[in-house]
């Protein structure tokens, strides 16, 4: 069995979420997922952290763009 290179499980789910729908808002995630709204903030701040994603443009138009 292959150890995750994410933190947590959730910052793994947000990413599966966003490479599902690279245009997800911050509501779309909670929704999908289940979780608080800092809950999504802190894995996607981790996300960002580990290199794994950068936002594009925006806030109201942009996208996620993945770097892994």
């Amino acid at each position: 069995m292959k150890v995750s290179d994410f933190p947590s499980q959730i910052v793994e789910d947000v990413f599966k979420a966003l490479k599902q729908n690279r245009k997800a808002k911050y509501s779309w995630i909670q929704d999908n997922l289940g979780v608080s709204e800092s809950t999504v903030l802190r894995a996607i701040n981790d996300l960002k952290k580990m290199g794994y994603i950068n936002s594009e443009h925006s806030k109201i138009k942009g996208e996620w763009q993945l770097l892994k």
